[in-house]
């Protein structure tokens, strides 16, 4: 049993608490009471118990396959309201019936496999309008692009095996560059959502509302969306409209890049927050130092706290 901390992962967190931004304004959408958010909470939960500080009323479901995680989660419960499961995900999506009860998902996987998309797929099929769906996939371009280059063939080629029918360009290498590879994930999901809901078969579509890439350690690509009627369309980016971090386009995802930084630093670049033009180079010039190899690394990962630092955690070390 492997129990990643994402509890304590900076961008993991930041993607969080975008999602508890994106439920806030869903709610311009309709009462958050009629919702039921269904994850998949590792060991300590950390997405449910944040949910439940900010949206008490939500009823909550966790799905969890490991017998030995589920037995953590039974430990770590934050709330009565949360409900636990011990089943895997596909087998929990095919006998999941919402009954026309609206769901907020977040598929937040740790892999990238066709069966992911099918997942997807099958959830767009079946979630009631204005349900919402945030998925994450593993978007590493280490995994298929080798310096040895017949290795790097024969992963290609496996990649375009795996995902020819979901690729825009079937004939395609991965590419290298995380931003390109998570542009391309995306472009993927975007094909899974037209193959589930066509426009000639149901009034249904999926109108994306924000994506962003990271690295925990390993590359990840996250997209959040709304099933709604087509429509509706314009009601959904009308809640949606005027967020930082709103998509709503399917245009190249954000980066999440957030810098590791002390509570003194954080206190002191404070009073210049928020910091809406050169924000790179006014905090670096209000801490005084570099924070990375050089000026343009440290202005960019001060420019990524400036985006970020609502969502930025902290992580104390505390006394039990």
């Amino acid at each position: 049993m492997k129990r990643p901390p994402y509890h304590l992962r900076p961008n993991k967190a930041a993607d969080r608490f975008a999602l508890i931004e994106a439920i806030r304004r869903l709610e311009r959408l309709g009462n958050l009471e009629e919702y039921t958010y269904y994850g998949l909470g590792g060991s300590f939960l950390e997405d449910f118990r944040l949910l439940y500080e900010f949206y008490p009323t939500i009823k909550m479901i966790s799905v969890e396959e490991d017998e030995e995680i589920y037995k953590c989660q039974q430990f770590h419960l934050p709330c009565g309201i949360l409900h636990l499961e011990n089943t895997d995900l596909t087998s929990y999506i095919t006998q999941y019936e919402p009954s026309d009860k609206k769901s907020i998902f977040w598929l937040d996987y740790t892999r990238l496999e066709h069966s992911c998309f099918e997942d997807f797929k099958a959830l767009l099929g079946k979630v009631a309008a204005m349900s919402m769906i945030k998925v994450t996939l593993r978007a590493e371009p280490k995994d298929y692009w080798r310096r040895y280059k017949p290795l790097r063939k024969r992963k290609a080629e496996e990649f375009r095996k795996k995902f020819e029918s979901i690729m825009p360009d079937a004939s395609s290498n991965p590419p290298r560059k995380s931003e390109d590879f998570a542009y391309l994930v995306q472009e993927m999901l975007q094909i899974t959502t037209q193959q589930a809901l066509p426009a000639e078969a149901t009034p249904l579509m999926f109108q994306p509302v924000s994506s962003f890439y990271y690295s925990n350690g390993t590359g990840m690509f996250t997209l959040t969306g709304i099933v709604c009627l087509r429509d509706e369309k314009v009601k959904v980016n009308e809640a949606f409209n005027g967020w930082e971090f709103a998509n709503l386009t399917w245009a190249k995802p954000k980066l999440i890049n957030v810098p590791i930084l002390s509570t003194k630093e954080r206190l002191h670049l404070q009073h210049c927050l928020p910091c809406m033009t050169s924000a790179g180079n006014t905090l670096r010039a209000k801490l005084g130092y570099l924070i990375d190899d050089d000026i343009p690394k440290t202005e960019a990962a001060l420019e990524q706290y400036a985006v970020f630092h609502r969502y930025s955690p902290y992580f104390m070390r505390t006394i039990p």
